[in-house]
């Protein structure tokens, strides 16, 4: 699928909008309330949702864009858009008028029906990595004491002339080696 960049749009936009007859599209040229029901969808079991005055002008400004040879939706969505800010409220009125009689008839097909939109979860942003701060104290601090907020030990390989004589490395469980490894590796 090829991408439209914005200007080749906009032309298309404007060569369709030329192109399309007023007066087919106000007031409704297809205007027929059993063939405005979209039909159900075979993906999702729910019954489709009746469509407003806007969507029903799109679906007249689709079936004349394909006679005009004009298949991008991108396209026929963007000169809707440009005929419904343009059309006067009696215009307008018109589809709101077909609106109704499609959600009656929408409602005698789906009886009960009430929309209920489908919430989708959000995908979590990505985030770019942040380094964590080297606090001076976490040089000589093991996970163990971190966690269990102990003291740090001082390390000879580090403080030299600060060791005591009777230093001695401390002795860890399995479970401060194994958290340990992790900040190690």
């Amino acid at each position: 699928m090829t991408e439209i960049s914005s200007s080749s749009l906009n032309d298309l936009a404007e060569k369709l909008y030329g192109s399309l007859d007023r007066k087919k599209i106000f007031p409704p040229l297809y205007a027929n309330p059993e063939e405005l029901i979209n039909p159900t969808n075979s993906r999702s079991k729910r019954p489709p949702r009746p469509p407003n005055g806007f969507l029903l002008c799109r679906k007249n400004v689709h079936k004349e864009a394909r006679l005009k040879g004009f298949c991008n939706m991108r396209v026929i969505s963007k000169v809707t858009g440009m005929l419904w800010r343009s059309a006067t409220p009696e215009e307008k009125e018109s589809y709101e008028k077909l609106s109704v009689q499609v959600n009656k008839l929408h409602s005698q097909r789906y009886p009960g029906y009430k929309y209920r939109p489908t919430i989708r979860p959000r995908l979590q942003a990505i985030r770019p990595y942040v380094a964590p701060q080297i606090i001076p104290e976490a040089l000589t601090t093991l996970p163990a004491q971190i966690i269990h907020n102990q003291q740090p030990v001082a390390y000879p390989m580090y403080y030299p002339d600060v060791v005591a004589e009777s230093f001695q490395f401390p002795q860890f469980t399995q479970e401060e080696l194994a958290l340990l490894s992790c900040y190690l590796f």
